[in-house]
């Protein structure tokens, strides 16, 4: 779905002309769930137009996820994500805290900044270094 803010006033008719074209474009993009057609809306936060009309878009579409089970699949997948993320994350603050590691990644990068190693090869030194640290 697709919000034209600032339909109001003077730039209503701006507002109206990229709705419009938002919507020509909407055709040639792939929808991601197949039962639903994101529309185009225009809407005002100033004057209140248009907003109580996204949000029951928006409560059709949470229905019609809920309703084909894509918000389930969708939910797996960010949990996943998440999970590797926090992998990430922990890897990265252990690699900044600790002093060890941090000569480690210091050596990697002047080696990289010499051509000595790839990102590849320095990321795995890296990493084993923070393994063995555990």
């Amino acid at each position: 779905m697709i919000v034209v803010n600032k339909a109001n006033g003077a730039l209503l008719s701006a507002a109206r002309s990229t709705a419009a074209d938002y919507r020509n474009a909407m055709k040639f993009q792939r929808r991601k769930v197949q039962s639903w057609d994101p529309p185009v809306l225009l809407a005002s936060a100033h004057t209140g137009r248009g907003v109580y009309k996204t949000w029951e878009e928006i409560c059709l579409f949470r229905e019609e996820m809920l309703k084909n089970g894509e918000l389930a699949k969708k939910r797996k997948k960010q949990v996943y994500h998440w999970v590797w993320k926090n992998i990430e994350d922990i890897i990265a603050k252990k690699t900044q805290s600790d002093p060890v590691i941090r000569e480690k990644a210091a050596k990697m990068e002047k080696a990289l900044e010499s051509g000595l190693i790839t990102p590849r090869v320095a990321a795995t030194e890296i990493l084993e270094a923070v393994l063995e640290r555990r």
